[in-house]
């Protein structure tokens, strides 16, 4: 569960995040109504933790504003101001609790957790799927006007599923969703419920299967065929979600302009000749944040000539040339700031490399497989005999393999076999005429992660394809670990799209706490951070028995060879420099997680 804490103190927000952190929840930041609000439109929060004295909007008003554009999430409000009055006029304002500091951190804890357990809006509407109706004012679940008796847990259990109809739910994600605050059973418990809930829906007259399973993955609702032909598409979708950053940006501009502002303070100093050693620090420090904040929000070459600056001010002493080019860098990237945001990002995702290979002789099929996959903004590949295929696989490195198979070729399953063998974490899909049980089980043992049934239509077997992509992230906890918050939240939103179970960490202090929490699948590192640096944090990782098998991908400004070597030689499994658009960084997490998982 994810939880945004809106208070200015920030020392105090530090310490309840890491008492919310402890108990498993996701947790964010913002010392702003404005910075609060741009979280709120990004991102889907199970709780709101709320001040009412905020530097730039009084919380009353954000708690209105918040409930006025239709958000549902349990707001608690945290403040000093202990008159009734104020109390009446929060509440009122659509707050679902009060609480005053200081206050007892097991108390605020236990509060917060009883909120969550009760699903409270101004405004519930009846959720519906297929044949089923269900009042969450009343906790009853209707199956055609039909009450359904279910148990507290079976009931939690449906709720969570149709207010997310189509998300894949893990057994864990399942668990820290309906026995928070709880001691959590296993994960044989969550199957016990699925199948009672089954058999109680059966009963009722719904198909057996209605909770389908996504093996390796978790439970959903059970699409529709219908539902999935007609479906949007969803990497066009998600490409528009990412694209949310910029609007974040107009808010995140104060600091990035306070950033160049200490640089400039340096080039005045350095144009007048007067004593700039008090500033260098200051500046140096801005110009890498700059280089590595950038390009997240839509500036890649900002980001460049930041790192131009952070160059020149490594060396002393400043030359006289050195002087003057820092004054025209500083000036290229405020003019670049002065440009539409993202352009070039755009403009670098329609370029990115094959996402979908097609390997297959029914030319009028691929050609419609081609054009379904146009329209989910997919790069595609062809080849009409194994041959072709084999040569285009030596030079691309395709996202994911969908191969027309004819069974009764053994050329084909031989080639099937040969991608999974020099490719073990490439995801295979595979399209073939009816089958028996032992035939699909000779395709699975060939490395097939898919097997659709011919004739199927293009787009379906493009949205099981992308469906397969992202599925092989559902699972996969992440940590993202860089000094730099902008930094932070533009990977998050890149990211969203792979359904990855993402926590970020700014304080490196933190680290091994919440490390130790998390217990994250991959560890995504920046180099230069301080108190402790990537590079450190690297060497401790792999000289630490339980942490010496975690992938570690670094992702910086520093693309220089010796720390890239050195990154290396520390024990890292992948370098990436920054700027990194969302789809290349989550394909080196893929990746990485599937030769980790085959290892």
């Amino acid at each position: 569960m994810r939880i945004l804490l809106v208070d200015d103190d920030e020392q105090l927000m530090n310490v309840l995040a890491n008492a919310l952190i402890a108990e498993h929840y996701a947790v964010d930041i913002a010392n702003t109504g404005d910075m609060g609000w741009d979280f709120i439109e990004l991102f889907d929060y199970d709780l709101l933790v709320l001040d009412l004295m905020l530097p730039d909007i009084n919380g009353i008003e954000l708690c209105q504003k918040i409930r006025s554009q239709g958000y549902q999430m349990p707001i608690m409000i945290l403040s000093a101001c202990d008159r009734n009055i104020d109390k009446v006029a929060g509440l009122d304002a659509g707050a679902d609790d009060y609480a005053i500091k200081p206050f007892d951190f097991a108390e605020l804890t236990a509060r917060i957790r009883a909120l969550l357990r009760r699903e409270i809006s101004i405004a519930t509407p009846i959720l519906q799927w297929q044949e089923l109706s269900l009042d969450p004012k009343t906790h009853e679940i209707f199956c055609q006007q039909e009450l359904l008796p279910l148990t507290p847990k079976e009931y939690s259990l449906i709720e969570l599923l149709m207010r997310h109809p189509h998300q894949v739910f893990s057994p864990s994600a399942i668990i820290n969703n309906l026995w928070a605050g709880e001691d959590p059973p296993g994960e044989e418990a969550v199957r016990t419920h699925i199948k009672c809930l089954r058999q109680k829906l059966a009963k009722a007259g719904m198909a057996k299967d209605s909770i389908e399973t996504v093996y390796g993955v978790g439970y959903r609702l059970k699409k529709q065929t219908t539902e999935i032909a007609s479906k949007t598409s969803e990497a066009k979708t998600q490409f528009k979600k990412e694209l949310k950053i910029s609007e974040a940006w107009v808010k995140f501009q104060e600091a990035t302009e306070q950033r160049l502002e200490n640089i400039e303070k340096l080039v005045q100093a350095l144009a007048k000749d007067s004593d700039f050693s008090d500033l260098l620090c200051e500046a140096r420090s801005s110009a890498h944040k700059l280089a590595g904040s950038l390009g997240g929000f839509g500036f890649p070459e900002g980001s460049n000539l930041a790192k131009k600056i952070e160059n020149l001010l490594a060396d002393e002493p400043i030359i006289h040339e050195e002087k003057q080019k820092l004054t025209y860098l500083l000036i290229s990237i405020q003019e670049e700031l002065q440009k539409e945001p993202f352009a070039e990002r755009v403009s670098n995702a329609l370029e990115q490399k094959v996402s979908v290979f097609i390997i297959g002789q029914n030319r009028t099929f691929i050609k419609a497989l081609v054009k379904a996959a146009e329209r989910k903004q997919m790069k595609t590949a062809i080849a009409y005999c194994l041959e072709e295929a084999a040569e285009i696989l030596e030079k691309e490195s395709p996202a994911l393999v969908l191969q027309l198979l004819d069974f009764s070729d053994r050329a084909d399953l031989i080639f099937l076999a040969k991608i999974h063998q020099k490719q073990p974490q490439l995801p295979l899909v595979v399209v073939t005429e009816d089958i028996s049980p032992v035939d699909r089980l000779a395709i699975i043992r060939r490395g097939g992660n898919l097997i659709l049934q011919a004739p199927v239509e293009p787009e379906v077997a493009i949205d099981s394809a992308i469906e397969l992509l992202k599925n092989s992230g559902n699972n996969a906890k992440v940590l993202l670990v860089d000094d730099d918050p902008q930094v932070l939240l533009s990977l998050e939103i890149a990211l969203q799209p792979w359904n990855f179970q993402l926590v970020t960490l700014s304080d490196t202090q933190q680290f091994w706490d919440v490390l130790g929490d998390f217990q994250p699948d991959l560890l995504v590192l920046d180099v230069e951070m301080p108190e402790l640096n990537g590079l450190e944090l690297c060497q401790l990782l792999r000289s630490d028995r339980r942490w010496q098998n975690l992938p570690i991908l670094f992702l910086t400004v520093s693309c220089d060879a010796k720390t890239e070597n050195q990154a290396f030689a520390f024990g890292a499994d992948d370098y990436l420099c920054k700027p990194v658009i969302g789809s290349e960084l989550a394909s080196r997490i893929l990746n990485r997680l599937r030769r980790s998982q085959v290892h």
